[in-house]
């Protein structure tokens, strides 16, 4: 996309293109990003400082669990527009059992998921509570490497292709997983 695209584009979109740029096809990362993203709130969030983001029903006024399905529309449109990339919403997780009951009825573990990875690399934007992510796969070297972090609401990981990821979730955390693909030719 040309510079003036770029430079009109929403100030977390263009954050987050030039996160990708930086990470997409290497290694996973962290970002701790300067602009909330208005796609994603947990219910009745006016986002990390309290501003709501200006946009029609204010603060709180989002679809399932924390999404707002007319910002996420311009969301994955943005980000594909500058990135070149498929971006598309693969799904929400919303945990609300207890530790203590997630941790009987899933052996992996207190509010814990584990997946394989796939082709497509992702982006875990943590919307409500906190999560310790563990992702294992092939370093840039092509030799094992592993990575851990803890995100906080706000805050998104990325998930390279063919690395796996295992999340231990606070007991309510919600989390939106953006799965990212070359486009067709």
């Amino acid at each position: 996309m040309p510079d003036e695209g770029r430079d009109r584009a929403a100030p977390h979109l263009r954050e987050l293109a030039l996160f990708l740029s930086v990470h997409l096809d290497r290694a996973p990362g962290v970002l701790w990003p300067e602009y909330d993203n208005p796609a994603f709130r947990a219910d009745g969030d006016g986002g990390r400082d309290g501003a709501g983001d200006g946009s029609a029903g204010g603060s709180g006024a989002g679809g399932e669990g924390g999404v707002r399905p007319a910002q996420l529309a311009r969301f994955t449109g943005g980000l594909a527009a500058l990135t070149g990339l498929s971006v598309r919403l693969e799904r929400l997780e919303r945990l609300e059992r207890s530790a203590a009951a997630a941790a009987e009825s899933d052996p992996a573990g207190p509010a814990g998921t584990g997946e394989i990875g796939g082709r497509e690399h992702l982006l875990i934007h943590q919307i409500a509570g906190a999560g310790t992510w563990r992702l294992a796969g092939p370093g840039e070297d092509g030799l094992p490497a592993s990575f851990q972090c803890r995100l906080l609401p706000g805050e998104v990981l990325y998930v390279p292709a063919r690395w796996s990821r295992r999340a231990e979730c606070t007991p309510r955390a919600r989390y939106a997983v953006i799965t990212l693909r070359s486009r067709a030719v």
